[in-house]
């Protein structure tokens, strides 16, 4: 292959219609499209014709996970785990992506493409869009805080999946992505990367819907503080 094997990863719950949309749009990007269903109703199905099984080309498989409150870390890191297993069956296990995405992202035609070349011009093991229109793209070493325009963008990142980084649990709801942000800087870097934003259509709409994940998020701040020292802004 002269490319990475690609493999994107979607939580969701209730978003059939949207995380739909986001898989036509990843369809013609990645070889294998994981979402990850948390408790939705009814249950969010592959369709078949929509999404044809093509050993050459994408396909769709969904794995439910009936836990709640949700575990947003547990969830990126079932997908991180199939990634990996995926990779390996097909002989990708020294160089993969993983495509790590909410299911209300929109993303353009050549994004999975233009990310993971930049992330790979470089030694970073994380990459994510510049969502504040900046023209300079900034690869990132310190396990510190940054300006809010140059935060991960957790809800849609890259990462190079041969790295192995993983999530950190003990943050169920918020903060584990600057966690793994300032991991991949230990590591080899995190790439801040302009010219390829996504849309976010609901951002913190899972917050507004459920009240108890707001005190969830502030006890994921609490934990990323003893973790690393200080908060990441």
């Amino acid at each position: 292959m002269s490319r990475p094997y690609r493999v994107a990863v979607i939580p969701t719950r209730d978003r059939h219609a949207m995380v739909s949309e986001l898989i036509d749009a990843l369809y013609p990007q990645v070889d294998e499209a994981l979402v990850i269903d948390n408790r939705s109703d009814p249950p969010f199905l592959a369709d078949a014709d929509r999404w044809p099984v093509d050993p050459a080309g994408a396909w769709v498989t969904v794995l439910a996970h009936d836990v709640d409150p949700p575990n947003i870390s547990a969830m990126w890191n079932i997908g991180l785990r199939y990634a990996s297993t995926v990779a390996f069956q097909h002989g990708a296990s020294h160089c993969y992506d993983v495509i790590v995405l909410n299911s209300d992202v929109s993303v353009s035609s050549g994004w999975v493409e233009a990310l993971s070349s930049a992330m790979r011009s470089t030694p970073a093991v994380l990459a994510y869009p510049d969502q504040f229109g900046g023209s300079e793209q900034i690869l990132h070493t310190r396990a510190e805080p940054v300006d809010l325009r140059q935060r991960i963008t957790g809800y849609a990142y890259m990462l190079r999946g041969e790295a192995g980084l993983r999530l950190d649990e003990s943050m169920a709801w918020w903060y584990s992505d600057d966690s793994l942000d300032w991991e991949a800087r230990e590591q080899g870097g995190a790439l801040l990367v302009p010219g390829l934003a996504v849309e976010h259509r609901c951002p913190n709409g899972s917050m507004q819907e459920r009240p108890e994940l707001e005190a969830q998020a502030a006890r994921d701040r609490e934990t990323f503080i003893a973790k690393w020292g200080q908060a990441p802004h």
